[in-house]
C-alpha cells in the first residue's frame, strides 16, 4: 500500500496533475480503484491500478474539483417501468459531439419506440431533474490535455452503488471505459449481474497520433485487453476492429459485430440544393467534403498537403470542410488562398444538404472504428474515399460505392482526387450505388443486434444455474 501510494503521488507530480483534489476526492477515487483493482488482469503485472498509474504518468491531464450539487442523487428506477432485458448503459460524456453519442441517442429512442428497457446513465457538475437519462451530479472533472474539448465527469461512486444495488436492472452495458464505465463495471460486480461493453472509440491509436508516443499506445492496448477481459461480451462496430480486438488479446468467442445504421429520409440526395453550390462551390469545380472532427487524429494534416498538391496542378475542385475542433486554426492557415471553404458544425438538415450538395466524400482517418460520416455521405448520394486501415472500409464497396486507399499519403490520395475531378459520371455511378447500399443500414436493425447481444448473454446466464 506505501509504494502504490508513492508511485499514485509520483504520477501526479510528472504528469502534471493540478493539486487541486480534496479528501472527497481521494475517498471516492480510492472507492472505485480498490475493488477494480482486484480483478484479473491478463498479465502478471497488468492490474487496474498499475496500468491506470503507468498510463498516467505518461499523460498530461488536470482535474477540476466539482462544488456540491444543487441535484441530488437520483432515485433508482424501480417497479415495471420497461419490458426486460433492463439495460442500464453506462457512458462518458454523453453530450461529446461524436458518431459515439449519435449512435447512443438512436439506440436509446429504438429502445424507448420498442419499450425496451434501456436506461443511460452519466455525470455532470450540475445535472438537471428529469430527463431521458439518469445524470449523477460530478464530484469532479478530468480534461484531457491532448483532447481538447473532451471532459470525463467523475460520479460519486457510493451513490452510483447504492443506486444500482435497489434497481432491477438484468445487465449492464458499458459504453466508454472512463470513470463511468468503471464505476458502472464495479457496479455490475457487486450486484453480481452481467456486463458486456462496445469499443466505440480507438484509444490507442488516438494515443499513437497525437502523442506520437508508441509506449503510452501499447499501454493503452494493455488497459483495453484488461477492461475488455472483464466483459460477458463485446460488440464491435465492423468485422475489421473485432479482428483487432481478438488479434490484441480478446476472446473471440465474447466479440461480436453491433453495427450502425443512417437515417435514409435526412439523407438524402433530394436534398441537393443549387443555392448551397452557388454559396460554396465554384461553377465548374468538383466538390470534396470532410465531415468531422476538426484534429489531427482524423489525418486532417494528410488531408491538407493532398489537397495543396491537387490545387496546384488544377484549378477545377474545391474543398468543403464541415466541423470544428482543436486543428481547425491551423488547417485554415495551411489552406489560405485555395479554395477551401470551412463551414463549421453543421446539423440536422444543414448537414443533409452539405452531404447532397458536394460531389464526393473524402474521409482520410485511420483511427476510426466505423465513422458514421461515411453512411450519412453515402445515404446522400456521394462516393466515398477512404483509408484503407481502421473500420470505415468495412461500411461501404471498394469501386463500388467509393474507393479504397490502402497506403494513403498525401501523393496517392491528390491522384486519386484528380481522377475524380475528369470522372464526373464515374463519380455519379458510385454516388447512386452508394446511396442503394445505404438502404441496409437501419437504426432499427443496429439496435436489434444490440439487443440480440445482451438477450443471449443473459441466456448464457440462466443456462449454467
Amino acid at each position: 500500500m506505501v509504494y502504490d501510494r508513492i508511485r499514485y503521488e509520483e504520477h501526479d507530480r510528472r504528469a502534471g496533475l493540478r493539486a487541486q483534489g480534496r479528501p472527497v476526492d481521494r475517498v471516492n477515487w480510492h472507492r472505485m480503484v480498490k475493488p477494480l483493482r482486484e480483478l484479473a488482469g491478463l498479465e502478471p503485472d497488468a492490474n487496474f491500478f498499475s496500468l491506470l498509474v503507468r498510463i498516467c504518468s505518461r499523460y498530461a491531464f488536470s482535474y477540476r474539483p466539482q462544488p456540491a450539487p444543487t441535484v441530488p442523487a437520483p432515485e433508482p428506477l424501480t417497479g415495471a417501468w420497461a419490458q426486460s432485458p433492463r439495460i442500464g448503459l453506462f457512458v462518458d460524456a454523453p453530450d461529446h459531439l461524436s458518431g459515439v453519442a449519435r449512435t447512443l441517442g438512436h439506440w436509446q429512442r429504438e429502445a424507448d419506440r420498442q419499450g425496451v428497457g434501456l436506461r443511460m446513465h452519466g455525470a455532470a457538475p450540475q445535472p438537471a431533474a428529469g430527463g431521458p437519462m439518469t445524470i449523477f451530479p460530478a464530484v469532479g472533472t478530468f480534461g484531457m490535455t491532448a483532447y481538447p474539448g473532451l471532459f470525463l465527469h467523475v460520479p460519486p461512486v457510493r451513490e452510483v452503488l447504492r443506486y444500482m444495488k435497489q434497481c432491477e436492472f438484468d445487465i449492464v452495458h458499458l459504453s466508454t471505459p472512463g470513470p463511468m464505465g468503471l464505476t458502472g463495471l464495479l457496479a455490475a460486480r457487486l450486484a453480481g449481474l452481467p456486463v458486456v461493453s462496445t469499443f466505440h472509440t480507438h484509444f490507442p491509436s488516438y494515443a499513437a497520433r497525437l502523442l506520437r508516443d508508441p509506449a503510452l499506445e501499447e499501454l493503452t492496448w494493455a488497459f483495453m485487453r484488461w477492461f475488455y477481459r472483464q466483459m460477458d461480451a463485446v460488440a464491435a462496430p465492423t468485422p475489421t476492429i473485432r479482428q483487432e480486438l481478438i488479434d490484441h488479446g480478446c476472446l473471440p468467442q465474447r466479440v461480436r459485430v453491433v453495427g450502425r445504421g443512417v437515417d435514409t429520409e435526412l439523407f438524402h440526395p433530394g436534398r441537393r440544393c443549387e443555392e448551397f453550390r452557388r454559396a460554396h462551390v465554384h461553377p465548374h469545380r468538383t466538390a470534396f467534403l470532410y465531415v468531422g472532427r476538426l484534429s489531427r487524429e482524423k489525418n486532417l494534416p494528410l488531408l491538407g498537403e493532398s489537397f495543396k498538391r491537387l490545387a496546384s496542378e488544377r484549378r477545377d475542385a474545391c474543398l468543403l470542410v464541415v466541423g470544428e475542433g482543436p486543428y481547425r486554426a491551423e488547417m485554415e492557415s495551411a489552406l489560405a488562398g485555395l479554395p477551401v471553404r470551412f463551414l463549421g458544425a453543421l446539423h440536422g438538415e444543414a448537414l443533409a444538404t452539405a452531404y447532397a450538395s458536394s460531389d464526393a466524400f473524402v474521409f482520410p482517418s485511420e483511427t476510426d472504428t466505423l465513422g458514421n460520416v461515411v453512411l450519412e455521405a453515402q445515404a446522400a448520394g456521394l462516393p466515398v474515399i477512404v483509408s484503407g486501415q481502421g473500420g470505415p472500409k468495412d461500411c461501404m464497396q471498394d469501386g463500388i460505392t467509393g474507393l479504397v486507399l490502402p497506403a494513403l499519403s498525401a501523393g496517392g490520395l491528390a491522384r486519386v482526387l484528380a481522377e475524380s475531378c475528369e470522372r464526373p459520371e464515374s463519380l455519379r455511378a458510385m454516388g447512386r450505388a452508394a446511396r442503394a447500399y445505404s438502404r441496409r443500414f437501419t437504426h432499427a436493425a443496429s439496435f436489434e443486434a444490440f439487443r440480440r447481444m445482451h438477450d443471449d448473454v443473459l441466456a448464457k446466464r440462466l443456462a449454467v444455474r
